[in-house]
This record gives C-alpha cells, structure tokens and sequence, in this order.
C-alpha cells in the first residue's frame, strides 16, 4: 500500500544529536531559572549570572 509506504516515511526516529541538545538546554534552563547558587557551577555559573544580569527579561520571556 502506498500510503503505509508514506507513513513510514513520515515518522522516522529523531537523531541522537538533536535529543541530546534539547536535554542539556531544557537542563540549563532548569539551572538558570532556579536558585542553585552560580558560583559553585564554576565558569558555566560566571556565564549565567552575566546573562541573568544583563538579559534577564529575555531568558524569562522565552
């Protein structure tokens, strides 16, 4: 059937990459938007409190 043969087509399984960057930013947002103290997160924790700082109305409005 020509239409199972599109349907199979259709859903294919999600590549490894793309679920593990969606995981480690759905992660960081968790991190940023809660109050784990940034400086026990070493260089990651300078960058974050820089964007919280300067960009703290985009990072909650995304």
């Amino acid at each position: 059937d020509a239409r199972a043969t599109g349907n199979a087509a259709y859903f294919q399984r999600g590549s490894v990459f793309w679920f593990a960057v969606l995981t480690l930013s759905f992660g960081y947002y968790t991190v940023e938007t809660t109050s784990i103290p940034y400086e026990s997160l070493g260089l990651l924790g300078s960058f974050t409190q820089s964007l919280v700082d300067h960009h703290h109305t985009l990072l909650h409005n995304r």
